[in-house]
């Protein structure tokens, strides 16, 4: 799609909100407020990892990434300097809060049905890291694709951990808020800082 908005619509209002409606009783019991100590925690952890992500990306983004392709990507995309504020709060509040309750909410509660060990954590955090393989595809150099979708089926297993053991799709919600989506608003800051042209 040529457009982030639109991409976005389609991905939350056609695809994830009508199975989060529909399955709502799955994680309507955890839909809890989270403790205070929970969100201390994950907000120190998210400045943490954003720091680490932009550092990481100083040192070695060129190794794995190609920022040609990540300028033309933002150009196609409509994400300028001026409209990042907007869409870095709808990356950040409402994407959170949608993914978490279609793939911890849904997709994992429902696979818990299954009698395996680890059999819900492995296959949703597995499913969700793939959900994302074209759009690492985008600007991520071979190889690195797959192993982005690797680390990111890992932090998908944190994240189902951190639902899990808060028993709160809020906790969720506001761990994948702050630690990835606001580290990716932060490389873009970056990256626009590192290309004033665009």
């Amino acid at each position: 799609m040529k457009s982030a908005a639109w991409a976005y619509g389609i991905y939350h209002v056609l695809y994830l909100a009508p199975s989060i409606f529909v399955g709502k009783h799955l994680w309507m019991k955890t839909l809890k407020k989270p403790k205070l100590k929970h969100v201390l925690w994950i907000f120190l952890a998210a400045l943490l990892f954003s720091f680490i992500t932009v550092a990481a990306y100083e040192i070695a983004g060129h190794v794995v990434l190609s920022n040609e392709r990540v300028g033309e990507l933002l150009r196609e995309l409509g994400l300028t300097r001026g409209n990042l504020i907007l869409f870095g709060l709808y990356a950040t509040f409402v994407n959170p809060i949608v993914e978490e309750l279609y793939w911890r909410g849904i997709l994992y509660n429902e696979l818990e049905r299954v009698k395996i060990k680890h059999f819900a954590l492995i296959w949703s955090s597995l499913a969700h890291a793939i959900f994302h393989y074209l759009i690492f595809k985008l600007v991520l150099f071979p190889v690195w694709n797959e192993i982005g979708i690797l680390m990111l089926a890992v932090y998908n297993g944190i994240l189902a951990l951190i639902y899990k053991r808060s028993g709160s799709i809020i906790t969720a919600a506001i761990a994948h808020g702050l630690l990835t989506d606001m580290a990716c608003i932060w490389l873009i800051l970056d990256f626009f800082r590192k290309n004033p042209s665009l």
